[in-house]
């Protein structure tokens, strides 16, 4: 097998266990387990905390002790045993500490494999995107899978998710060797790379751009399958995947996309229609609009794809070889880290705010809170990047 075909493998694997825990978990805790809005938000927001604690100790290890490839099994592994636990958990703190122990586990894999990625493919700006697609496959598998099956409301994604884990670590270990690649770390905060890195013009705005477009992106992976669910949609996971199927041809797009388009005007549109679909959501329903709700849907794979594995090429483009690894470090701890810890908190609170007494969601509210601030952050990305960057 090629090292591409591998690298390709394990992208869908690792996004396929990543689905399993994300896609459907909150309707599963709503519905199910009766948890509220804001316990929802800080299952969530373990992503976060586990991408800004993790990193460094996953660093510690791979400078010390493993390879990067054989880092990846054992964190593959560990995350098949947490997430697998927790299909037995029905108390919230045993969720909250089972998917914790998940995330911080799972999440350091994809900065480590994304860096595997970069290190093996010879021209990664070209072949990246293509690999990188076949994680939004397996994401839309998992989608029809929970709707055909008939298990958004159930703990067995859980159990999928620990099966697959096992078989990534597994795929993992065909890999050739890799030197250790360990991302993020805090003591870069006060480094002279990332001074440099922080002076290029536009630098921050776009880390505030990732950070800002967290906001909307929380609400989408915490709250859209249990609101669709509970407007009576039927097969919701299984519709959801509409935005992967369109992330695909965005993702495979993007060297093209690059070529045609300045990143100023790709990121623009992405943090605005990241922002626009919830106002789409805030009033269609399926015996009203229905059409919207795909619409809004369809755009998710747009908006992703222009924001994060936007900024993570432009990066990898322009910085100086000898401070990408941090900046794409950079760029990860905006993205799964603080960004995330805010959306998910905000997510939550606001989820709370407008919940019912019959146990439903004021979800036409609710909505607006992410459609502002995505079109906010879309309007100042526009007005303060710079119309010509060094980054």
């Amino acid at each position: 097998m090629s090292t591409t075909f591998r690298l390709s493998a394990l992208q869908f694997l690792q996004n396929a266990v990543f689905a399993t825990s994300v896609i459907s978990l909150s309707t599963y805790m709503l519905q199910t387990l009766g948890f509220s809005g804001r316990e929802v938000g800080m299952v969530y927001a373990t992503n976060a905390i586990a991408a800004t604690v993790a990193p460094p100790v996953v660093g510690w290890l791979a400078d010390r002790h493993f390879s990067a490839d054989r880092m990846l099994v054992l964190l593959n592994v560990l995350a098949a045993v947490a997430i697998t636990a927790c299909f037995f958990a029905t108390s919230f703190w045993a969720v909250y500490v089972f998917i914790l122990v998940f995330n911080l586990c799972f999440i350091p894999t994809f900065g480590l494999l994304a860096a595997i990625c970069f290190h093996q493919l010879e021209t990664p700006a070209k072949s990246f995107p293509a690999v990188r697609a076949w994680g939004t496959v397996s994401f839309m598998f998992v989608g029809l899978g929970l709707s055909y099956f008939g298990v958004e409301n159930s703990p067995w994604p859980l159990v999928a998710g620990g099966v697959m884990a096992i078989i990534t670590a597994v795929t993992a270990l065909s890999l050739p060797r890799v030197p250790p690649q360990p991302g993020f770390n805090f003591s870069m905060l006060t480094g002279p790379e990332v001074s440099r890195i922080i002076r290029e013009p536009g630098m921050i705005v776009l880390l505030l751009a990732v950070i800002f477009s967290c906001v909307p992106a929380s609400f989408y992976y915490s709250f859209v399958n249990p609101f669709l669910n509970e407007i009576g949609w039927s097969a919701a996971a299984a519709k959801m995947s509409l935005g992967q199927l369109v992330e695909i041809g965005v993702v495979v797009s993007m060297p093209f996309v690059f070529r045609r388009m300045r990143f100023r005007r790709i990121v623009f549109w992405g943090l605005l229609l990241w922002g626009l679909r919830y106002f789409l959501f805030s009033f269609a329903r399926p015996d009203n609009y229905e059409f919207l709700l795909y619409l809004g849907i369809a755009v998710q794979g747009i908006a992703f794809a222009w924001i994060v594995i936007a900024a993570q090429i432009y990066v990898d483009n322009r910085v100086p070889v000898a401070l990408r690894s941090t900046a794409q470090g950079l760029v990860s701890f905006a993205n799964q880290g603080v960004g995330i810890f805010i959306g998910s908190w905000i997510a939550g609170e606001v989820v709370l705010a407008n919940t019912l007494p019959s146990g439903g969601h004021d979800w036409s509210v609710i909505w607006l809170v992410p459609g502002v601030v995505g079109v906010l952050a879309a309007v100042g990305f526009w007005v303060f990047f710079p119309r010509a960057s060094k980054l």
